[in-house]
Parts: C-alpha cells; structure tokens; sequence
C-alpha cells in the first residue's frame, strides 16, 4: 500500500494532478479504458496548497486517456502525473459500520456455538477503557482504514465500562477523518434515566467542536436488546434539536439469534445478562415478549426517526429478514450496513439463512457494506498491506454469491456515503466533482477495452494505493 499526500512534503505540492491508469470505474456505471482524471488541488481560498492548509480537489477532466491529455492544465508546471498502467482507477471507499476503539484486540477465533453473548463478554473483559489507550486503538484503526483504501468512516465509538465516551469522535478529527462517530450507549431497565442524562451531558460538553470541519458526532443507541423504545425515542429527540441538520441516528438490529428470542420471548443469554448486570426490571416486559420480530419491534422508532430527523436511521447487520422486514425497512426509507465478514464469523447463515442484501436492494433499501470490528476479521487484517478493507468484503460477495461488481462498488461507494451524509458526488466520478479519494488496484494483465469491474474482486491481496484524498 502507498499513501501518497502532496500537503506532507512541500517540495512535491502540485496545482494539478492527473492519475493515468488501464482503466477507470465507479459504482455509478462510468467507464474508460485505458483511462484518465485530472484534479486541481486547492485551499479553502482557491490558493496554491501550502504546507500545513487544508485541501481539497475539484475535477477538470474524466474519461478515456486521449481526452483527458487534452486539457490545459497538462501544460502546467504544477502539474504532477501518477502512472498506474497496472490498475483500475476507482473512487475512494467508505466503511459505513466499524468499531475502531476494539483495534487493539486483533483478530480472534470464535467458536459460532459458544454463542453471542459469550463473544461479548470476551470484549468487556479485553477492551480498553481508558482515554489514552483507547485513543491509540482508534488511531491505529484509523491506519488500517487508510491503507486498505477507505476515505470515509461509521465508526461505533464504543462504551467502555457502559458509559459512552467522546475519546473516538475527538481521535478522529485530530486524524483529519471523514465521516460520522456515533456515539453508543446502552439504556433499559434500571439505570435507564442515568444513561440518557450522560449522554445528554456528552452532546452538551461535545458544544461548538460539532461545528467544526471533520468528522459529525450521531448517537448510537446499541441495539433492541440493550436499549428501551422510549429512551430510543429519546434518542430520536436530542438528534432533532440539535440545530442544523440534526445528529444522524445507527444501531444494531437483527443481528443474532439471541436478539430475536429476547425480543420474541424476553428469554435467553441476552435477557440472563441484563440479570447478571443487575439491570432486569420487570417494566422491560412492557414492551418485548409479544412474538414480534426485532424489526417489526423497532418499526414506529424508525419511521419517527425518518419523519424527525435529517435523514433516517442507519441499521447495522440486519442478518434476519423475513418479508415483512424488508417491507418496513424500505417504508422507512432505512438504510442497511451489512458486514458479510462478521455475518460469517457468527455464521448468521446458519441461523437465518443467506443475508438478504440483494432483495433489500431489489426493493428499494439502500445497503452500504462495513467490516464491523477487527475482531471478527481475517487473521491478516492487522497487516498494513492488508488493513480494515472494504474492498475485501466486496471480493467476498462475488465469490461467494456472483455479485455484480458495479453493484457492489456501488455499495462500498454511494451508498455509504449517502448513509454518512457525505457528498454523493466524491464518490463517483465527473467533471467539476469534488473528489473524497481515489484508488489504484492492482489486477491481472488485461487488454486495454476489456470491461474491468471484475479485476478490482481477482485477488483478496492485490495492492491498493490512495492517490488522493
């Protein structure tokens, strides 16, 4: 992997940079080969970029080689050219659900029988919890990230010791990332109240640093198993108050099979752990223990967030679907994270069948793709020629299921950002777009023509490289 950043050597700083490569691709069906984009890098004031300001790009030119070469700007002294004859060129991508303060755990074996709860209490008992060291697992989260091509992130910024902590958001925006941090909590049966004031007490000491450039601050309320309707509601009102655009709302849902049997029949590990916490209260029964599917339990909570709040709700996982499900998701104009590594890794399959993510799109739910934490990823993911990737959780849906590629670069692509609230226009490409990132993967020998989606799923160890960001 190679991170190539102008504004890091001020001897190498262009005006204009062009990218030549064997081909070119976005998820929105633009295609050339062999071919070529032209940026012009610019500061908040249309300046020459200097060391140490903030840049970005603005697209002169996109397509076919021949024609790009046409424009002025390659007779600039400025200009900067990257060859990258073995590579197609696609934008950046985004990892719409990730946990990046669990980095430090690594990748670890699981045992899909010993059960969910049993993988969770394994984290609780590995997890930082201190600010230092948490900031340190973000950060080299945020490492992996970049060398595995993603230019923007959902992170969970995780509640270590139940409490919802800011260390992620603030690790974040030092790290000049794009994206959202949500901000967990966990808030059923006693302590309840207490949660919510803590986070309101977080927004509140969050204050003016949210409006500032960088990554936005959402709320993540954890889950249906770990969090009341109403203090979802809550959630749903301190994200509408909040001036502007609001903060945008995630969860998991419908993760495990230990979630619907809570919610189905408030049984099972998830309704032992809330005892063992101490946190039971027989109030909880108001509400779950009536046969309903976790979807349709959560149903009323996303469409008030879709009619209240900037843009709906973002759910991670969704690993159980039925039709009904679907059909909510899609009223509710919801979008869906699916991590198909992690589906794997708790053989969700096993439990509920293929993950659904091609009928969810079939019916008009936008699905953005996430690696979920490190944790449940290959052995070889802490390997910076590797990293936290995106581009493998693509590779693995067309191997396994013949996915589209154009649909699922699509996915790690516009839909996430849509999901993040970020500029749909970075992550494809056209003339006098901004540009979030672009990447070079490394394929096979192809002929220039040849139609190349394909070669961006050949290998799980190709080589990308991040030209710009």
């Amino acid at each position: 992997m190679k991170v190539v950043d102008p504004s890091r050597d001020p001897a190498r700083i262009p005006r204009f940079l062009r990218v030549d490569a064997a081909a070119i691709v976005d998820g929105a069906g633009f295609f050339a080969s062999p071919g070529s984009i032209l940026l012009e890098l610019l500061t908040a004031t249309d300046r020459q970029p200097e060391p140490g300001r903030d840049w970005h790009t603005r697209t002169l030119a996109v397509g076919p080689t021949s024609h790009v070469l046409d424009h002025e700007a390659n007779r600039a002294r400025t200009l900067r050219v990257i060859a990258r004859p073995e590579c197609t060129l696609i934008p950046g991508l985004v990892n719409a659900h990730t946990h990046l303060d669990l980095t430090h755990i690594g990748p670890r074996p699981h045992d899909p029988a010993e059960g969910f709860v049993k993988w969770v209490d394994m984290v609780r008992a590995v997890r930082h919890t201190e600010d230092e060291p948490i900031a340190a697992s973000v950060r080299r989260g945020i490492e992996l990230s970049i060398a595995a091509g993603t230019v923007a992130i959902g992170d969970i910024a995780g509640a270590p010791k139940a409490r919802s902590s800011l260390v992620p958001w603030r690790t974040l925006r030092e790290m000049g990332g794009r994206g959202v941090s949500f901000l967990e909590f966990f808030s059923i049966g006693k302590n309840r109240l207490g949660t919510l004031e803590w986070v309101q007490k977080q927004l509140h000491d969050a204050g003016a640093e949210r409006a500032g450039p960088g990554p936005a601050l959402g709320l993540q309320p954890h889950a249906p198993n770990t969090v009341a309707l109403s203090s979802y509601r809550r959630a749903i009102e301190m994200a509408a108050a909040v001036p502007g655009v609001g903060l945008p709302l995630c969860t998991h849902l419908a993760e495990s099979p230990e979630e619907r049997r809570f919610i189905a029949e408030a049984a099972g590990p998830q309704r032992d752990l809330l005892e063992r916490f101490g946190l039971w209260t027989d109030d909880i029964l108001d509400e779950i223990g009536r046969g309903r599917h976790p979807v349709a339990h959560l149903a009323r909570v996303l469409a008030e967030s879709a009619e209240r709040t900037a843009r709906p709700m973002l759910v991670a996982h969704v690993n159980d679907a039925d039709d009904a499900a679907i059909e909510t998701l899609a009223r509710t104009r919801t979008t869906v994270v699916y991590c198909p590594h992690a589906s794997d890794y708790f053989a969700a399959a096993t439990h509920f069948g293929p993950h659904r993510y091609r009928d969810m799109l079939a019916a008009g739910v936008p699905v953005a793709l996430g690696t979920d934490s490190i944790i449940n990823l290959p052995p070889d993911s802490t390997n910076p020629a590797i990293g936290i990737s995106i581009l493998r959780e693509m590779r693995l849906l067309h191997q396994r299921d013949n996915t589209d590629p154009t649909t699922l670069l699509r996915m790690a692509t516009h839909n996430g950002a849509t999901a993040l609230g970020l500029e749909r226009r970075a992550f494809h490409f056209g003339t006098d777009h901004p540009t979030a990132g672009l990447l070079a993967v490394r394929g096979p020998s192809f002929v220039a023509g040849s139609t190349p989606p394909e070669l961006l799923l050949y290998d799980n160890h190709s080589g990308v490289a991040v030209m710009a960001a």
